[in-house]
This record gives structure tokens, sequence and C-alpha cells, in this order.
């Protein structure tokens, strides 16, 4: 039932906590004259001004870094904020199911980086939702001195992340396009990579922090984009509840993503 004021303004009953890509807010200014605030405008000025916006999905709690909705500022709450390394960063656009992300051009000249925050931990899990807009080569995120590689030109990943060694084509037909969920599950004992929720097989590992954490590295030219990144300071099993609950928190934010 709708509700009116003295004046017949229809009075809104249905109260929304997000804005929509086309949702806009009103206000009026010191003169008297309306103004449009737009979603795009919003997330603009937060970023410009280094603000802290919330996480435009709810993930669950723990985790050590979380980057998405275009931004270099960490929504973990633990202020571990992306910087570029040079002075070129990846730009704020429209991509994947209308969210802002990060894309990068092809360049190889926006890497960024974060100060490494692993140390002491015993394991890790990493999920990244990406868009890859072909190329070769890329390695999304680095963590070692190695010459690492998320794909190679042959198709197959020469993973070193969380590791002070790379593995020898693993894992096999890594995506060249589309949009995907990449997780990597390290621990002393084992090391897995997910891709869109498809076991790329288990390799024996033994973790490793690292001393850096890169994202989108110059000398692996990376066109695409990067929707989310999220960190837990510990190693998931795939397919536990836990991986589960990160999965469906990812997927609820990014629909069209090839898993059910």
């Amino acid at each position: 039932m709708a509700l009116f004021n003295g004046n017949g303004f229809e009075i809104p009953t249905i109260l929304k906590t997000t804005l929509d890509d086309n949702d806009c807010l009103l206000g009026v200014d010191s003169t008297g004259i309306l103004f449009e605030i737009t979603k795009a405008n919003l997330s603009a000025a937060l970023t410009s001004s280094g603000g802290t916006t919330a996480p435009s999905t709810s993930y669950p709690a723990g985790m050590a870094l979380l980057l998405d909705g275009g931004s270099l500022t960490d929504k973990s709450g633990n202020n571990r904020n992306a910087s570029p390394v040079g002075v070129n960063s990846p730009t704020a656009v429209t991509g994947i199911d209308g969210k802002q992300v990060l894309r990068w051009s092809g360049a190889g000249n926006q890497e960024l980086l974060i100060p490494p925050f692993l140390a002491n931990t015993s394991g890790a899990t990493l999920y990244c939702v990406c868009a890859i807009n072909g190329g070769d080569n890329y390695n999304l995120v680095r963590t070692s001195p190695i010459d690492d590689y998320w794909k190679f030109v042959s198709g197959s990943g020469y993973f070193g992340t969380f590791r002070d060694s790379r593995y020898e084509g693993y894992p096999s037909n890594m995506p060249s396009t589309g949009s995907h969920l990449v997780s990597i599950h390290a621990s002393a004992n084992s090391y897995e990579v997910v891709v869109d929720t498809v076991s790329k097989g288990v390799q024996s590992s033994t973790y490793v922090p690292g001393d850096r954490f890169r994202i989108g590295v110059n000398d692996k030219v990376f066109t695409g984009d990067i929707a989310l990144l999220l960190i837990y300071p510990q190693f998931t099993q795939p397919g536990s509840t836990s991986d589960l609950g990160v999965r469906n928190a990812i997927k609820s934010a990014y629909p069209s993503l090839p898993f059910s």
C-alpha cells in the first residue's frame, strides 16, 4: 500500500541498502538547486579522497585483504591499501556484472604493490575474480622473486604464488579469455589451484609467505580486469564449508561467473 503525505507526495515504503549502477541520490545545494549524485560519482570521490568504503558484498570473517569495487583501498579493515609501483595505475571502469573493476591495458606498466603481510602464517587462501581479455602470458599475483606465470604461452601455468619456486606446467589449460574465479589453496603440505570451482589437481608443496605482494606484474603483461582479490591468512580446504561460504558470496556478487 502506498503512503502519501499531506501534499499528495508518495512516500517510499521500500528501503534499499545498496545502490545499483543506474541509481542516484538527489540533494539540494545551498542555493536551493537540486543536484544528482550517481553511484560512480560517489565511488570516485571516496577513492580519490582515500576514504574507506565498505565491501560491496559480505564475505566470511577473518580476511587479511579485500580489494573490490575498482578501488585500491583495502576493505578488510586491515589498511593494506594497494599503490602503483610506478606512475601508472590500472583504471577503475565498469566490468563484470556492471561492477567497478580495475583494468590493466596490456601496457606492462600498471603493477600494484602491497607491503607483504603474511609473515608467520602457515598457509593462505586466495580468491581472484578476473576477466582475461587475451594474451598468452600473465601473472596476477607474485609473492616471491621468481619467474612465475599464471598462464604461459603453452596454455599451462607456472604458478609460484605462496612459493619460493614455480611449478613447471601446473596448472594446465589456464584461461585466455572470459571471466573466471581462480583460487589458490596453499599449506605446508599441499597446493591446489581451482578455476571456476574445478580443481586443477593437488601438488605437494612447502608454503612460503613471500617477501612481496605484487598485483598484475609488469614483466608478465596482463590485459584484462581484476574485480575481486580476497586473501585469507590460513589454508582453506577446497569444497569445505568455509570455502563454499566464500564461493557462494562471490557468486552472489558476480552471478555471470561460469559456475553454479
